[in-house]
């Protein structure tokens, strides 16, 4: 498996996947291109993150990788640094990368050879499954990858190679897999595979909705980065709204800073401070699982106004939206793609338009005053969980597609 970073603490999507395959019975060799030094770890990422491959750029292994190829396979070992640069020298952050990706796939290819490594899959079509295609090209290991939404969306340089390379590839929204179907055709049609990421429900058990007596603040979680598209603004203007309507609330932002983002969150603490907000909106900065837990458990409902972003962003099936549902947490969203493959509208939560604050408020307000309908939804979030994403059950399909495509009889 391989991945970006590791262990970051905003991928939960990919650790439960890979802790479910190991269940399944599936031995995994993590390699993931930068060693991530964040602060907040899951705890259930400490064990696959003492065991991963962390190679360093300016190593003798790197080094002593580039040499044996150039010896054992030059033609291939050219070749990569040429689709890399030619591929991508209308993208200059892939173009750089390229100088990065080529050196430490080369490496990680030998170490793989040294493992017995079968398959390979990468996580975001982007610069792990380059790295992926660099490995193929010189072992001719085949790989598959998963696109999660913006990286297919957004970063499209080489990405039809990629895909035609791939033995098979997942998406995880169907609105996404369409979108690959019309762009690239029959080229890519029967490679394409729609699973949810999922989670998993034992460790997100149902909570009993708070006791409220209509007095107290209505209390209000969003889990996400500051970044444009998860919309922290318009939650903000909703918040001010509520307020001036008489209907106070309490928020709960866990949540950390994305260098690429700019200083999104320094904006929205702003806002909160121009609006009078301080004393109502908490800024808990990035979190572990356990402690995601505690503040769901604390919530009335989840809110995540997602949107499109300034260019192009955008959310697939938002992880925090699976973990409100699991926990038994109605939530207030938007009407993207990827949230109505998850929310029925009225069911398991309410559905706004997006960049609507005036909308969100009164979303949030009919909840408030109807505690009825919550306990509704809340029976309703968990049930959908249960059926529809099980970290487990979905992440046997993905298992039951490798046995597949591989041909090997499970258990080989």
């Amino acid at each position: 498996m391989i991945v970006s970073r590791f262990p970051k603490v905003t991928n939960t999507f990919m650790l439960r996947e890979m802790i479910a395959l190991e269940k399944l019975g599936v031995p995994i060799e993590l390699f993931a291109l930068v060693h991530e030094q964040e602060g907040a770890v899951h705890e259930e990422a400490r064990d696959l993150d003492s065991r991963a491959h962390y190679l360093a750029l300016k190593s003798w292994e790197v080094v002593r990788a580039q040499f044996t190829w150039l010896r054992r396979n030059r033609r291939a070992y050219l070749e990569c640094w040429r689709w890399g640069l030619v591929t991508n020298r209308q993208a200059p952050d892939f173009f750089l990368r390229t100088f990065f990706i080529v050196p430490m796939a080369a490496a990680m290819a030998l170490r793989m050879e040294k493992l017995g490594i079968e398959h390979v899959h990468a996580h975001f079509t982007t610069y792990p499954t380059h790295a992926a295609l660099v490995i193929k090209t010189l072992t001719g290991l085949p790989f598959s990858c998963t696109g999660h939404t913006h990286d297919v969306q957004l970063r499209r340089d080489g990405l039809r190679d990629k895909l035609s390379e791939a033995e098979f590839f997942f998406v995880c929204t169907h609105f996404i897999a369409d979108e690959l179907r019309e762009l690239y055709g029959d080229e890519i049609r029967d490679k394409c595979r729609v699973v949810y990421h999922g989670i998993d429900i034992e460790s997100f058990p149902r909570q009993p909705l708070p006791e409220d007596d209509g007095e107290r603040p209505f209390r209000i979680v969003c889990v996400a980065s500051f970044e444009e598209h998860k919309g922290h603004t318009f939650l903000i203007d909703a918040a001010a709204r509520l307020r001036d309507r008489g209907v106070p609330v309490e928020i709960a932002l866990i949540g950390g800073f994305v260098a690429l983002a700019g200083d999104v969150r320094g904006r929205i603490e702003a806002q909160v401070q121009e609006l009078g907000l301080t004393d109502q909106v908490q800024f808990l900065g990035k979190q572990p699982m356990s402690v995601v837990r505690e503040w769901l458990a604390w919530s009335d409902i989840g809110v995540l106004a997602c949107c499109i972003g300034p260019f192009g962003q955008s959310d697939g099936i938002p992880n925090f939206l699976t973990e409100c549902l699991c926990t038994g947490r109605p939530v207030v969203s938007t009407q993207m793609d990827g949230v109505k493959e998850l929310v029925t509208d009225g069911e398991q939560g309410l559905l706004v338009r997006t960049r609507d604050a005036a909308a969100l408020a009164d979303a949030i307000e009919r909840l408030r005053n109807d505690p009825e309908l919550r306990r509704r939804m809340s029976d309703a979030a968990r049930a959908l969980v249960e059926a529809e994403h099980d970290v487990i059950v979905n992440t046997q399909e993905l298992f039951d597609v490798y046995v597949e495509q591989s041909g090997r009889p499970v258990g080989r």
